[in-house]
């Protein structure tokens, strides 16, 4: 696995070094609705006055330090640094957007601070429990799952696991919560569920079935939209909000089982015509 690791992160250094232009087009779009950008020189860039960390070159790498009183790491910051190994972050930070750390092959070590009380769109996708330190009382992380304070919304699966329980406590999985979890085949969602938001299990490549329980009212855009290997959805109850691209993208997806008598509500809400290939079928 460590090898393959290197393999990739040495395929990864021989594009970026041609993409410099591209690299170049990504940080001017990163850094466009800001004023007077400032580097630090060490290719990460900040606000005027330092308080935001804006976005970081994709080429950084090592250990990097961010600049005291920094309050915000914005959206995507160090989106897909391959060779960033640890980030020490200040206790001045208050907010980590958006996929902030998404895709950072080589994390070894990032904290939430303590005076942290919002997290953007899962911050850490693709990473691992182990990589991540929660300083912060509005957060919980446990058995690398990471939640708000009182565990009714999941934010983030940081593990690799075949199978996965979420707890009867969470009401919410969150935007991009279980999304690129290639390993994840199974996950068993608790009766109490009531929102699936947007990507929560977009790309799980091995997920082969899911049950959807009774108490979910919404299931949003792209929830499980390109799991290559999910063949059978079920419906354990009429969902109230049901988006049209909610499996988009899932090829082998042949038969969606739903409560008697509402087939030709979900063929609605999925845009299924008759010659579709999926199949509504009631149980």
């Amino acid at each position: 696995m460590k090898d393959k690791k290197k393999v990739i992160l040495g395929l990864l250094k021989m594009r970026i070094k041609s993409d410099d232009e591209f690299e170049k087009q990504i940080m001017d779009l990163a850094v466009k609705k800001f004023e007077n950008i400032r580097n630090d020189g060490w290719g990460v860039y900040y606000s005027k006055g330092g308080k935001r960390l804006v976005a970081a070159k994709k080429t950084l790498e090592g250990v990097y330090t961010v600049r005291e009183d920094t309050e915000e790491i914005c959206d995507k910051a160090f989106w897909g640094c391959p060779f960033l190994k640890n980030v020490a972050i200040p206790a001045s930070v208050k907010r980590i957007g958006d996929e902030a750390f998404a895709r950072c092959l080589s994390l070894q070590s990032v904290c939430i601070p303590p005076l942290v009380e919002e997290l953007g769109v899962n911050p850490f996708v693709e990473l691992d429990g182990k990589v991540l330190n929660n300083q912060s009382e509005a957060f919980c992380l446990e058995a690398k799952m990471l939640y708000n304070a009182d565990r009714t919304r999941l934010i983030s699966a940081l593990t690799d696991a075949a199978m996965v329980i979420v707890p009867k406590t969470v009401k919410t999985i969150g935007s991009m919560a279980f999304s690129r979890r290639s390993k994840l085949k199974k996950v068993q969602l608790p009766e109490g569920l009531e929102c699936i938001e947007r990507d929560a299990f977009s790309d799980c490549d091995a997920l082969e079935d899911v049950t959807i329980p009774a108490s979910v009212t919404t299931v949003a855009p792209y929830a499980f939209a390109g799991c290559e290997k999910l063949k059978k959805v079920t419906f354990l109850g009429a969902v109230k909000d049901l988006a049209r691209t909610a499996f988009s993208d899932d090829f082998e997806l042949t038969t969606i089982n739903v409560p008697g008598g509402t087939e030709k509500k979900f063929r609605k809400q999925l845009h299924l015509t008759s010659e579709s290939e999926t199949l509504v079928l009631s149980i």
